[in-house]
Formats: C-alpha cells, sequence, structure tokens
C-alpha cells in the first residue's frame, strides 16, 4: 500500500518519444560485425573494439604511424589519422596478426 503523500511520484504515461541510450547504438553497430572474425581463434570483434594505428610489434612493414585509435573494421583497415591502409589485423584475444582481408567472412567479402 503507498505511503499517503507519495502517489504523486507514479507516472502513467505514454513518452512521446523514445530515448536511445549508447547501448542500443553499439548493439546496432555490432550486427555490422557479425560477419567478421579472427581466422586463428575465431573471436568476433565489437563495435566498442579499438585498435592503435602503430606497426611496432606487427607484421606490416616500418612506416611513419600516427597513433590514432579506432575500430579497423569501421573503415576497412585504413587508418583515419593518416590514410595508412593496414594489411595485417592483430586479433584482441590470441594476439596473434593475420591478413585483414582473411578477417571478413566468405558473405562478406569484396569482390
Amino acid at each position: 500500500m503507498p505511503v499517503p503523500g507519495q502517489l504523486f511520484l507514479k507516472e502513467d504515461r505514454i513518452p512521446d518519444h523514445i530515448i536511445t541510450t549508447n547501448l542500443d547504438l553499439d548493439r546496432e553497430r555490432d550486427d555490422v560485425f557479425r560477419g567478421i572474425r579472427c581466422p586463428r581463434c575465431g573471436w568476433r570483434p565489437q563495435a566498442s573494439s579499438r585498435w592503435v594505428c602503430s606497426c611496432i610489434g606487427t607484421p606490416e612493414p616500418y612506416f611513419e604511424s600516427c597513433g590514432t585509435v579506432w575500430n579497423t573494421f569501421e573503415t576497412r583497415g585504413r587508418c583515419p589519422g593518416c590514410g595508412h591502409q593496414w594489411h595485417w589485423t592483430t586479433c584482441q584475444r590470441c594476439s596473434e596478426p593475420s591478413p585483414h582481408e582473411d578477417w571478413y567472412e566468405q558473405d562478406e567479402r569484396r569482390s
């Protein structure tokens, strides 16, 4: 039974619009990554996964990397900071590098 004087807190109206949170947007973006997985261990990146433009410790030939942090699959491996096209992507689970194009499952590969 409600305490007298607290009935005014009850809200029965339906909102005029629905507010989405960043979590909702991230879930929608995660669908974009559904056809992408590490060719070595099967790990799937999410919209929140990030890589750094730094060629140190990768099989990528040396270049003046810029340190930009982004999701490499949003740009198909092209750094938005310096424009370098990455040919290798390192898995965040198994830490093994694989050719970037090998991450895309057969249905997702572009010709």
